[in-house]
């Protein structure tokens, strides 16, 4: 919700540099429900803690007339009797009244408030800025088309420069606003209804720019760049155009850029102190927008009312608070971030591009880092966008920093001899052993070449056997060599045997049938099928009757030759 707090009040407004307060004077050419025709000035304190929604008057004064224009200044006289600055209105009879806020705050009476009233110009005034580099001076300009620079160092006495007073291009008729140079403390800007835009240089005393539309459109509002000294923005209230122009003064032929949002004439305008990207206006046609200058783009857009804003302001002390106020009789505070952002929906919200604001900027930062390292940043200066990174050594444990030390040399140097010394070393100092045995394992990694792989499988528990022939083959080549005598011995017999049949092949047999031996009793000559079968099975279960009895041993042998190599 973009609402925060408001007052039931018709003024113009202006808010305090340094402190929570607002400053709001009776607007001239509007009239209240009462139709009081009766002037004051109050201030508002700026309680963002409360939960009520209305603002509390702490302080108040009458006036003998009606303001065009509030500023507020910081103190610039150098006494603590106005510890808050000075409230500076315009009135419609050309002068200027001079408030101390700190003596309303009090309570004083209206003869220790008001401290000066300065009248020197004809017409009402409607452009008034103090200087922030020189709180000090004020400058004024009024529709008798003079500029004049007050000096408020001795604010009972003030005194004023000669005025200033264009002629040719630089005339200026009605004044309707001045602005001083962010950048450059002695330039100063005044826009008038006639379209002039004039640059005046104090210490020359004299304008030294003139900047003027090819349409002579009547100008309302302009505001130099916070950032660029030589660039400002001139907006018109005239309702057939009612575009913003940035200027450039370098090239005044044509303006730089832009800003097309508003379809009637522009009445106010302020830039972000935060965040010099953003730049909020208001204009008869019941908007007020929030521009972001690089772009070109709007932003986002405050709730309209039923008539529309014609003064608006940043709050310094909270960013993204603003404070409009409205003919409709009411002073608003709203939270920027709350308002409508512009031409984003829940259908295009991925194709629109979203900035963050600068004070969602992160100041400054801390993080640690590996070694004891701390890392900062901070901006150099409250002025300055640039930042520094410091790198700074935060050391708690100084044993844990020397081990940490020792342990980046020995990586650093990268021979094995140190880095087996240092896990030697660690391992002897571990106290349990699941660290004892790591340290240990890393040590046999850095073992020189060649050794690295025995010493490993010793650290692991194997040992390498001795080159021996293992007792299976010798027995398995015992087997053999019998197979081959067998071989060589039945190839002798038949041999023989041929031999035999070549010598008898005379004889007819009944010798040989003869001499056969008679078989033994016991000795049975066949087998039946049923016992055949059940020989046959009793062999094919031998092998699995083998495997169950097979030693375990044998199997931890396979392993362990596996491991180390013995194929």
């Amino acid at each position: 919700m973009a609402y925060i707090k408001s007052a039931n009040r018709s003024a113009s407004m202006a808010l305090a540099p340094d402190a929570p307060y607002m400053a709001a004077g009776t607007m001239a050419g509007a009239v209240d429900l009462s139709f009081s025709s009766s002037a004051s000035i109050e201030i508002f304190k700026l309680d963002f803690q409360s939960e009520d929604r209305d603002l509390p008057v702490v302080g108040e004064s009458q006036s003998p007339e009606r303001f065009n224009r509030l500023a507020w200044g910081k103190n610039g006289s150098g006494s603590e009797q106005y510890g808050l600055g000075f409230i500076a209105g315009g009135h419609v009879d050309g002068s200027i009244g001079i408030w101390n806020p700190s003596a309303l705050i009090r309570g004083e009476p209206n003869e220790g408030a008001f401290v000066a009233s300065l009248a020197n110009h004809k017409g009402p005034v409607r452009g008034l800025e103090f200087n922030s580099f020189t709180p000090n001076l004020l400058a004024s300009g009024a529709d008798d088309g003079e500029v004049c620079i007050w000096d408020l160092a001795t604010p009972g006495e003030p005194s004023h420069f000669p005025p200033l007073k264009g002629s040719g291009s630089s005339l200026q008729g009605e004044i309707s606003y001045v602005s001083w140079n962010s950048k450059v403390q002695h330039i100063l800007a005044s826009t008038s209804h006639n379209g002039n835009t004039v640059v005046w240089d104090l210490k020359k005393q004299k304008p030294v720019i003139s900047v003027s539309d090819s349409t002579s459109r009547r100008c309302s509002v302009l505001q130099w760049h916070p950032d660029v000294a030589t660039q400002l923005f001139v907006a018109s209230d005239d309702d057939s155009s009612p575009a913003l122009r940035l200027w450039d003064m370098r090239n005044t032929l044509k303006p730089v850029n832009e800003l097309v949002g508003h379809t009637k004439g522009v009445i106010a305008m302020a830039w972000c102190p935060s965040d010099s990207s953003y730049l909020l206006t208001c204009g008869k046609d019941n908007r007020t927008i929030c521009w972001n200058t690089v772009t070109g783009k709007i932003v986002c857009e405050l709730p309209s009312g039923n008539n529309w804003n014609f003064d608006v302001h940043w709050y310094s002390k909270i960013p993204g608070v603003i404070a409009a106020s409205s003919f409709d009789g009411k002073i608003g505070l709203y939270n920027i971030e709350g308002c409508s952002h512009y031409g984003i929906g829940e259908a295009d919200f991925g194709a629109v591009s979203l900035r963050a604001p600068k004070w969602y900027k992160r100041p400054a930062g801390v993080s640690f880092g590996f070694g004891g390292k701390l890392v900062s940043f901070h901006p150099k200066s409250s002025t300055s966008g640039d930042s520094e990174v410091l790198l700074h050594n935060l050391v708690t444990e100084q044993s844990l920093v020397s081990r940490s030390s020792e342990f980046e040399a020995a990586i650093n140097n990268g021979e094995k001899s140190s880095l087996k010394l240092l896990c030697e070393r660690k391992s002897q100092e571990s106290e349990s052993e699941d660290d004892q045995q790591t340290w240990g394992f890393l040590k046999v990694m850095f073992e020189e070449d060649g050794t690295a792989r025995s010493k490993m499988l010793n650290h692991l528990g194997f040992s390498l056997p001795l080159e021996e022939k293992p007792a299976v083959v010798d027995d398995l080549s015992q087997e053999i060599s019998a197979l081959q005598l067998a071989d060589v011995a039945t190839d002798k017999v038949e041999y023989e045997n041929e031999k035999e049949s070549v010598m008898f092949a005379g004889d007819d047999g009944e010798d040989f049938f003869n001499n056969l031996p008679s078989p033994k009793v016991d000795t049975p000559v066949s087998l039946s099928a049923e016992t055949a079968s059940h020989n046959a099975e009793e062999i094919r279960q031998e092998p699995d009757a083998l495997d169950e009895n097979a030693d375990p041993t044998f199997d931890d042998a396979i392993q362990r030759s596996l491991v180390v190599g013995r194929l």
